[in-house]
């Protein structure tokens, strides 16, 4: 069952070129056949705690690659990221279109910020199936990532140690600043203990240098009002209001990691 109405997005023309100069080009049949097949793959898995999420991307020979997520405390990969690998070892077609469906009826997910950013240097016209209110788009994923990372500018902080880069909405740039944010509550997007650049995504972008201090893995059922406050909310029910405005469809018995940094400015 597709949960959505399928429809593209408007604004831009479908009509792209690969990196490969392979014409891709996915119709609206060919984004609702994602769908279709996503929904059946991780349906098939109900009740699984460590895969709970299923992508299918299509290539730009019409193939599609399914995969489901790898849950793990230590940070296992997002189900769009297995799939760049199955697709991987199965063809040298660039890919052309994502999309991952959650668990327990969640319907169509947009890809977390480590995703969007995977997506966009390894396939830098792939779209990626977003839920719109009521409908399901697929938006060039530039236009989901539009201060994107550079890889090539992130060479030299790479070499002296900074090997991650996290992602976070422009409002909570002074609550960082200020030290009133030190934490942030990740679900499907792993972070690791060490260096790390906190980008802000303003407009400009604001980069921040930063070290990754403690992972901790827990659910939402367990997150209590001093894990709010750290993460620069006025308490938990604050903070629950929040997650489900980043993460639509997030249930208390989903597993997240609270991430503490600071700030090394």
């Amino acid at each position: 069952m597709v949960r959505g109405a399928l429809r593209m997005r408007q604004n831009r023309p479908m009509d792209m070129t690969s990196t490969d100069g392979v014409s891709a080009s996915p119709s609206v049949a060919e984004c609702g056949r994602l769908v279709e097949a996503a929904t059946r793959l991780i349906d098939e898995r109900q009740g699984s705690e460590n895969h709970t999420v299923a992508a299918v991307a299509l290539d730009a020979d019409g193939h599609l690659h399914g995969a489901v997520n790898v849950h793990h405390f230590t940070g296992g990969p997002c189900a769009e990221l297995v799939a760049i690998g199955v697709a991987a070892a199965a063809t040298r077609a660039p890919l052309v279109a994502m999309v991952a469906v959650g668990d327990r009826g969640r319907g169509v997910m947009s890809p977390c910020g480590r995703c969007r950013q995977v997506m966009l240097d390894y396939f830098p016209n792939i779209v990626a199936l977003v839920l719109d209110g009521a409908a399901v788009r697929a938006v060039p994923i530039g236009e989901l990532l539009p201060w994107s990372v550079d890889r090539h500018e992130q060479r030299e902080p790479e070499a002296s140690g900074t090997s991650q880069v996290v992602h976070f909405g422009a409002s909570y740039l002074e609550a960082a600043r200020a030290g009133v944010k030190r934490t942030t509550i990740r679900f499907r997007d792993p972070v690791a203990v060490g260096p790390a650049i906190l980008l802000f995504e303003c407009d400009p972008p604001v980069t921040l240098p930063a070290a990754v201090t403690r992972v901790v893995p827990t659910v939402i059922s367990r997150l209590t009002d001093d894990d709010a406050v750290r993460d620069g909310f006025r308490g938990r029910a604050e903070l629950i209001e929040r997650l489900g405005v980043h993460y639509p469809g997030i249930a208390d018995d989903d597993s997240v990691t609270i991430v503490h940094f600071n700030i090394r400015e």
